[in-house]
């Protein structure tokens, strides 16, 4: 039985447990990778409009730098050395400006350049000859158009200089104030690095890569992650790559690819305000990482084990306040079925104490055995002896109790007087006497008590004695033979 009961209990603990964790993990497993897939469209858009904001902000600054008077002033030295030699400081000062004002946002800028009208450099920040002379109209093809119009652009500079590197360009006029016709232009570039992917990635919540030629030029992916990611890029997903850096710069739908253990979806498009050089960019939303969110549902299988230890201790306990019980009246009715017809059944349950004393009524039937009722009073099962003739023994007037004998408790005697009588008397006298009254009476009921034994009697009186001195709380009960028509009850009187 405790195990159908710990079974039964623990399989629908589990049942309930599992079923709830599968759907409510496969359900919200399912919403999550939505949202990446659904919003990655709108990330590819929102890292489109950051990169055009940053390079509006880099050009804004530029053309601020590009205003100064110290900056003008390159282009009044009287000759070349002193012109290459303010450049050199002024590039340098524009180069640590660009470093302390955009730390937070694209880092330190890789380079600052001054140009004559005619496109070629003067002097670059960090090193005073290198770039000497250089004619870069033709690295920066909005150079030129600035340079006669004045005013400023933006570009993708490929910058080669011992180390290839691609940078976001700003370029902004040198503006004479007398005849408001370009002198120059500075050109400053942020080199695309891990860093600005890093920076990119913080800001949009997804993953960013950018892709030039036939490489990931830098991402915000560590490791063996940027060989594999390029893998995706130029095996799978070559039809995307290769539209996104032709020219037009297509913009992919979304894909998905597998990186390593991680699965992302991704979108490719191409850099804006790049005309120079053709350069993509990737958006990458992690699925994994997304679909690792739903491992809140575990906590339904930690609750369902910890409900299914908590069943398990609960069961034992409650089949034991049970079986117990049963295996207690199972015991002591094989007893009395193996001769021992003077036991009885105490068990002390709620919820079995009243089947044990039913049991007790049944066997006192079956044995002859005289029981007190709810109020005390002890009489003979009915049907238990069979009736013959007999004579009447009579009963003395100290023993006998009226039926208009003083009440205390539906039937228990509590007088005074009557109480002193028979505690005065000895108790073995008094067992005599009302055993043999007792018996008396039944005979002269007509009933047969050949097989009812002093011993039997007294053990059985004893007994209630103990259970009423312990309900009134009283300090001795001694019975009285009560005589009702052919029925024979014993009283009991309470001795305070």
């Amino acid at each position: 039985m405790r195990t159908k009961m710990i079974a039964g209990n623990l399989l629908a603990v589990l049942v309930v447990g599992l079923v709830s964790y599968f759907v409510v993990s496969s359900q919200l497993q399912a919403t999550l990778l939505g949202e990446v897939d659904a919003s990655i469209s709108e990330d590819h858009a929102m890292f489109d409009q950051t990169w055009r904001l940053w390079g509006l902000e880099l050009a804004e600054q530029a053309v601020a730098q590009a205003a100064e008077d110290d900056t003008r002033d390159i282009f009044t030295a009287l000759d070349e050395a002193d012109t290459r030699s303010r450049a050199y400081s002024r590039a340098t000062e524009i180069h640590d400006w660009f470093g302390r004002h955009n730390r937070s946002t694209r880092g330190s800028a890789e380079l600052v350049v001054i140009v004559n009208d005619d496109g070629r450099v003067i002097a670059r920040s960090q090193d005073r000859n290198r770039m000497h002379g250089e004619d870069l109209t033709e690295q920066l093809s909005g150079l030129e158009g600035v340079l006669a119009n004045g005013g400023s652009t933006l570009d993708v500079w490929e910058f080669s200089s011992g180390q290839e590197k691609i940078l976001q360009a700003a370029i902004a006029a040198i503006v004479d104030p007398e005849n408001g016709r370009p002198m120059g232009a500075i050109v400053v570039g942020y080199d695309l690095s891990n860093g600005m992917a890093s920076r990119a990635a913080q800001l949009l919540g997804r993953d960013i890569a950018f892709v030039h030629g036939d490489v990931v030029y830098s991402s915000s992916l560590e490791g063996d992650a940027v060989d594999q990611l390029r893998g995706v890029l130029f095996g799978e997903q070559s039809a995307t790559t290769t539209a996104a850096l032709g020219d037009g710069g297509a913009t992919s739908e979304p894909w998905l690819a597998q990186v390593g253990d991680v699965q992302y979806v991704g979108v490719t498009g191409a850099i804006s305000y790049s005309p120079s050089a053709h350069v993509g960019y990737v958006v990458l939303g992690n699925r994994t990482a997304q679909a690792d969110k739903a491992s809140v549902a575990n906590t339904i299988l930690i609750m369902t084990a910890i409900g299914c230890a908590i069943v398990i201790v609960f069961c034992f306990l409650l089949a034991g306040s049970f079986l117990k019980p049963v295996e207690e009246m199972e015991e002591g009715v094989l007893a009395v079925i193996n001769g021992r017809t003077d036991l009885r059944l105490d068990i002390e349950s709620a919820e079995l104490g009243g089947l044990a004393y039913r049991i007790n009524q049944l066997l006192n039937v079956f044995t002859g055995t005289p029981e007190a009722d709810d109020d005390g009073r002890i009489s003979s099962p009915p049907g238990a002896w069979p009736q013959g003739p007999s004579g009447l023994t009579e009963v003395p007037a100290a023993a006998r109790v009226p039926q208009e004998a003083p009440r205390a408790d539906s039937g228990v005697v509590d007088d005074d007087q009557l109480a002193a009588e028979l505690s005065a008397e000895p108790e073995d006298a008094y067992y005599d006497r009302l055993f043999s009254e007792y018996v008396a009476a039944k005979e002269a009921a007509g009933e047969n008590v050949s097989n009812v034994t002093k011993d039997k009697f007294v053990m059985r009186l004893q007994a209630n004695e103990k259970s009423l001195i312990k309900k009134h709380d009283c300090r001795m009960v001694r019975f009285q033979v009560q005589v009702a028509g052919t029925q024979v009850n014993l009283r009991p009187v309470i001795i305070r």
